[in-house]
């Protein structure tokens, strides 16, 4: 994952900016092979499924639990997020420019299985699957398991001064207590099912994982938070969102675009939750965090329909 990271925020910003470009797809396709389940279709649910890519960047960007680490980051609720007043300006920050990343690999994550106790096995939690399908999801469902992984981040004032003076370019200045920080994240594992239709497409992607953990050896996530968003080129309508949320420590941001989408909090098995879409069919999703897991529905349906998918896993 280390060679992707601004690769993947790049792409992410040209999905969720209604991007449908033959390279674009391309580029999508490569993104889901490196870092999750594969096939999800393109077509009517591309923003949405952009949307859900977004939620696994933004808390997955590093990861490795070590002792002495204090735990900033671990959802225990969701809340939506609009990104789209963003324009041009930049989703995430370029975090080669700021320290070094190590750890984690893509190979052999993503693995194929022949069913949903073998994924549960993998992933060494039990999945749930829903009891209650929409008609036209006619073909038997397919499971893909990522077992995770783990990376780490350290944050140097020198390498932030060294790669401004190379790029001409200002970028604020390191604050002494996040110079030397280690940010750390355990990512997944994370099990998908996905469902086709009578003509062979994509209709419905379930997905629940463990929720990340993120520590810190040092500087506290809003010191994070705060210096990460003042850098030139973020969005000043994302940085006062994400600063508005209550609780950083245990909020997972969900985007959505306000033009193009309606998002709304709701309650999902007892636990708060982001609905995004309507009932055109056109595209709908929820996702929620119960019990240390996140679970995210989201497909080419009404968001009637995915609810009562939801309501129905067990």
């Amino acid at each position: 994952m280390s060679n992707h990271v601004e690769d993947d925020a790049a792409l992410c910003e040209r999905l969720l900016g209604g991007e449908d470009s033959t390279d674009a797809r391309a580029a999508y396709a490569r993104f889901l092979a490196r870092r999750r389940p594969r096939r999800i279709a393109w077509g009517p649910i591309g923003v949405l499924a952009a949307a859900v890519v977004v939620v696994l960047l933004v808390v997955t960007p590093l990861g490795s639990v070590a002792q002495g680490f204090l735990t900033i980051f671990q959802p225990k609720t969701v809340a939506p997020i609009d990104l789209s007043s963003i324009g041009h300006a930049r989703l995430l920050p370029n975090l080669n420019a700021f320290g070094t990343l190590r750890g984690g690999s893509a190979r052999f994550r993503i693995r194929m299985v022949d069913s949903l106790a073998a994924a549960s096995a993998l992933a060494h939690f039990h999945a749930l699957t829903p009891a209650r399908l929409p008609s036209q999801l006619t073909r038997a469902p397919r499971a893909m398991v990522d077992i995770g992984e783990r990376e780490s981040f350290t944050f140097s004032a020198e390498k932030t001064r060294a790669s401004a003076a190379q790029k001409k370019r200002r970028l604020p200045a390191m604050p002494a207590e996040l110079n030397g920080t280690t940010i750390t994240v355990a990512l997944g594992p994370t099990i998908a099912q996905t469902w086709k239709d009578a003509d062979g497409k994509d209709g419905l992607v379930v997905v629940q994982s463990i929720a990340p953990v993120v520590r810190s050896s040092g500087a506290s996530l809003r010191e994070l938070e705060t210096y990460l968003l003042s850098v030139p080129g973020v969005s000043p309508q994302l940085a006062a969102q994400i600063q508005a949320i209550g609780d950083p420590g245990s909020t997972l941001p969900v985007p959505f675009l306000a033009n193009k989408q309606t998002a709304q909090q709701v309650t999902v098995d007892g636990s708060s939750g982001v609905a995004i879409g309507d009932n055109t069919g056109v595209g709908a999703g929820l996702v929620w965090e119960k019990d240390g897991k996140i679970y995210v529905v989201f497909g080419a349906l009404s968001q009637d329909q995915v609810r009562g998918v939801a309501d129905s896993l067990h």
